[in-house]
């Protein structure tokens, strides 16, 4: 288990940091589009493509580091009212259904790098299959944060400690 504490730590620290720059190239494509659009008078060829691509990578990045910290939106009423066993039983189902909604995000998510493998894009002229990768990569991160708490969940249920 101690090794796949440190896997998860490990994936989501790179998630984290691919997540950071991602933001950086978005924020520095829109300058450059704003500022030769603006002042120059001529936008920048291909600085929209790669902030929405960014972005892309971005959301399903941000996603799985949200699984991990349990930081997604979401509404906590239920789990508010919830103590004991009731409360660990609904928290094991939510990851439950985090890891098959992953899976599928994750199935079909092959499914499109598979399609768009040839196809590229309008202005860069890059292969669609790198954005679409996102979704798996996005996906695999959400799965693996997920059962990791779903693990965990279990074990304290049993009366062990936090892993």
């Amino acid at each position: 288990m101690k090794y796949f504490n440190k896997l998860c730590d490990t994936v989501n620290k790179i998630y984290l940091y691919l997540g950071v720059a991602m933001l950086i190239i978005i924020c520095v494509a829109c300058a450059v589009q704003v500022f030769t659009r603006y002042v120059i008078g001529s936008a920048a060829v291909g600085t929209e493509e790669i902030s929405r691509y960014c972005f892309i990578w971005l959301g399903f990045l941000g996603s799985a580091v949200c699984v991990q910290n349990w930081s997604n939106a979401h509404i906590s009423v239920l789990n508010d009212l919830l103590k004991g066993k009731v409360k660990s039983i609904h928290s094991i189902f939510l990851n439950i259904a985090v890891i098959v909604c992953g899976g599928v995000l994750f199935v079909q998510g092959m499914n499109c790098v598979s399609i768009t493998a040839n196809q590229l894009s309008s202005m860069l002229r890059i292969p669609m299959c790198y954005v679409y990768a996102a979704i798996p990569v996005g996906s695999f991160g959400m799965m693996l944060s997920a059962a990791r708490r779903l693990l965990n969940e279990i074990y304290t249920m049993k009366g062990g400690k936090d892993l």
